[in-house]
């Protein structure tokens, strides 16, 4: 069972799905998910459907093989999900950094925006 510190640092948003219909208005924000006890989110980018985010969050890992991460458009009455995605750490966990550009998915809606990581593991 793999354990240790697990540093995600979220970058930037491109193309985020416009879920309030109107154009570059959305206030976007970022939910990472190691597991129902471990959630951690990024401050909310007001007006911008291309933020960046340049937050870094530390998870401690004790068996879990993937990262859910949801983003997130912030409104007055209730939140839109703009897409999310899940991130395997097998790759972080031998090589200990990567950074990737995620594809953000919504349902049917199969490019909703990318998002990059970087992530780097150290054992315990």
């Amino acid at each position: 069972m793999t354990k240790g510190t697990l540093k995600v640092t979220v970058g930037e948003a491109h193309n985020l799905r416009d879920t309030d219909g109107i154009l570059n208005k959305g206030d976007p924000y970022v939910k990472l998910i190691l597991d129902k006890n471990n959630t951690q989110t990024t401050k909310v980018i007001k007006g911008d459907l291309n933020p960046k985010f340049n937050e870094t969050f530390s998870f401690n890992i004790d068996g879990q093989k993937h990262l859910e991460v949801e983003v997130w458009d912030e409104d007055p009455l209730r939140d839109d999900w703009i897409g999310k995605a899940e991130v395997h750490l097998s790759k972080v966990f031998s090589e200990g950094h990567v950074k990737e550009t995620i594809k953000l998915k919504h349902k049917l809606v199969l490019n909703a925006g990318d998002l990059v990581l970087e992530l780097d593991f150290t054992s315990a």
